[in-house]
């Protein structure tokens, strides 16, 4: 549940770090920055799996932040960019793409 916690509270913080309309064009692409800073949070997250390499996260990434950029309204987007505050839909909404980009039957536990 913990690392659950710590995977939530770091794609909050890329979220929050920057303006998610700049990190978006209108074609819905992502800014590679935004993976890239998935990708070190969960590093972070999982540093005392030796057996992971910062790669290895690339894809869950990928998919999470498309998952979240295609779940959310033009008006929850223009939200985040604007606030400084987590919206209360937040969480349920990053649950979501997370979940769609595990993968079945990881063996890493939480």
């Amino acid at each position: 549940m913990k690392i659950r916690n710590l995977i939530n509270f770091a794609l909050l913080s890329i979220i929050i770090a920057g303006p998610v309309s700049a990190q978006i064009n209108a074609g819905k692409s992502l800014n590679p920055s935004y993976v890239e800073s998935c990708i070190q949070s969960q590093v972070q997250a999982h540093q005392k799996i030796k057996e992971i390499a910062p790669n290895d996260f690339r894809a869950y990434c990928e998919c999470t932040a498309k998952q979240l950029v295609s779940n959310l309204s033009s008006t929850q987007l223009e939200e985040l960019s604007k606030g400084n505050k987590s919206p209360k839909w937040l969480k349920s909404a990053e649950d979501s793409a997370s979940k769609a980009c595990l993968k079945p039957g990881s063996t890493t536990q939480t």
